[in-house]
């Protein structure tokens, strides 16, 4: 015979498993614009047969229909998604701060078309107007006022190169500081992941959780981490024990359980910078992510690599290079064209020196290397524009006619490290130009498929994982009816039971 109240616990059973279903559907929807959230389920049970050991034999039919049972509330995710979207994740912020970092460089080195008007901006259009100044100045080699505004081109030319080297140094010690923060911001989520593992562990055991169903706000917390972790480098995540976790970071443990590794900022002599693991003193390597990109483009000197810190990206190194070959090859020619000098014999002893290297308060030198920095007319100039001209009683032009030749048609070999070109001043400047061009369109062009790609990832995902309105919202009708439906069973085993006790043997 089936024990008197059975019915009464199958309905009890199915009113608290339809209430907490609902409790959960409401929690879903009030963390619909939660970050990091993820849907969870009631996991619901039938109650398996169960009877007490005897000897007598019982049959278990008498005993089925005992209801349902909660196991657990689990997270409806996809690990496999997850690894998924954190690759993807990683190359976009690789090129994302790569694509950024050349588009600053590309707007410190700009060059706008002179065009028809005559305006121009960048320093094809400050030699456009040396040139200009230079022909002026040959038509009447003895004019002071010539003189001047051709001496007046020369110290525009040398501070616009001094502007465009401290540009890229200042936008180099931008990206330097952006990349301590990340590197402070990454050594605070390692730290975050450890002490969350802990965390789990002990409410875990607290709550009498298993692997399959944990304290879900938690993991929501953790996994939130390891995402954000994602777009510094490759991130691999291995489950351990008592629901901690391990994660590697460009090949290395950065947490293992309660433990996280620190990344160490260094700032080299050279200028370069370096990232080192805390633990062993070694460089952090990643094959993608942000801080690969930030490395390599602060330490990139193309080819031309003069130590192991320095990477063979086209990155800051290389551009300024560039800039320093370019006004090394101009003051070769505007400090050995017109004569200053000459013997008896006609024998040029000493050129008249017009660009010189600032040494400082005051102080020039035009014997010491001149760079794209510290380039800078020469005290003489500076003192007197007509000392440019050859010889006051004439109007020889040939050294003005030589020079301006020089700068406009004339090749010369501009070397930089680990590369060379051959060309006119202008070729210079349009082939780094064309260079730089080239490489922030590859790289915005990458960003975009690998954003297209992370998005799609991340709309798949969320169509697991995510809540949604829609859904939801049928749960709850469908929770709302199995709440009425055990509600109704049990009104009705309450008539049985009427029946039974006050109107049988009347």
């Amino acid at each position: 015979m089936r024990p008197t109240f059975l019915g009464f616990e199958a309905s009890k059973t199915a009113l608290f498993a339809s209430q907490k279903a609902l409790d959960i559907t409401g929690h879903n929807l009030s963390n619909i614009s939660s970050q990091g959230y993820t849907r969870q389920r009631v996991v619901q049970v039938a109650v398996s047969v169960g009877s007490y050991n005897s000897r007598y034999s019982h049959n278990m039919v008498t005993y089925g229909g005992m209801g349902t049972r909660i196991n657990g509330i689990e997270q409806i995710r996809d690990t496999r998604l997850d690894q998924a979207f954190r690759n993807e994740y990683c190359n976009t912020g690789y090129y994302d701060k790569k694509s950024a970092m050349l588009s600053d460089i590309e707007s410190v080195l700009q060059e706008l078309d002179i065009g028809t008007d005559g305006n121009g901006f960048g320093l094809r259009s400050a030699i456009e107007n040396l040139y200009k100044s230079l022909e002026d100045f040959s038509y009447n080699a003895s004019s002071e006022s010539h003189a001047n505004i051709v001496t007046t081109s020369f110290a525009s030319t040398a501070k616009l190169l001094n502007h465009m080297y401290i540009g890229l140094e200042n936008s180099a010690k931008e990206f330097k500081n952006d990349l301590k923060d990340s590197v402070g911001e990454v050594n605070l989520i390692l730290s975050k992941i450890a002490d969350l593992n802990v965390s789990i562990r002990n409410s875990m055991v607290a709550n009498n959780y298993n692997e399959q169903f944990g304290p879900n706000e938690l993991l929501d917390q953790r996994n939130l981490l390891i995402d954000n972790l994602s777009v510094y480098g490759e991130v691999k995540v291995k489950g351990t024990s008592g629901g901690m976790i391990s994660v590697t970071l460009g090949g290395q443990t950065v947490v293992k359980d309660d433990e996280c590794e620190r990344i160490n900022y260094l700032e080299n002599k050279n200028g370069t910078v370096s990232l080192k693991w805390k633990s062993d003193g070694e460089d952090v390597k990643c094959d993608s992510g942000s801080l690969k990109a930030y490395v390599e483009i602060l330490n990139g000197r193309g080819l031309g690599q003069r130590n192991s810190y320095e990477s063979k990206e086209k990155g800051y190194l290389f551009y300024m290079d560039k800039l320093n070959s370019f006004s090394s090859m101009l003051a070769d020619v505007a400090n050995s064209t017109i004569p200053d000098v000459i013997d008896d014999t006609g024998k040029i002893l000493s050129y008249k020196k017009v660009l010189a290297a600032d040494m400082g308060k005051g102080i020039t030198s035009t014997t010491l290397p001149i760079t794209a920095k510290n380039i800078t007319i020469s005290d003489e100039l500076s003192k007197e524009s007509s000392y440019l001209i050859y010889d006051k009683k004439s109007n020889d032009n040939t050294y003005i006619l030589s020079m301006l030749e020089q700068l406009m048609t004339d090749k010369h070999q501009f070397a930089t490290a680990g590369d060379r070109f051959t060309g006119t001043f202008e070729d210079f400047i349009a082939d780094y130009c064309g260079t730089l061009g080239t490489d922030v369109n590859y790289n915005a062009e990458r960003l975009e498929s690998s954003l297209n790609i992370t998005n799609e990832i991340i709309n798949t995902r969320d169509s697991v994982s995510g809540v949604s309105e829609s859904e939801e919202t049928v749960n709850m009708l469908t929770y709302n009816r199995a709440f009425q439906a055990a509600s109704r069973m049990m009104t009705t085993m309450d008539d049985l039971l009427d029946v039974i006790i006050n109107k049988m043997a009347i």
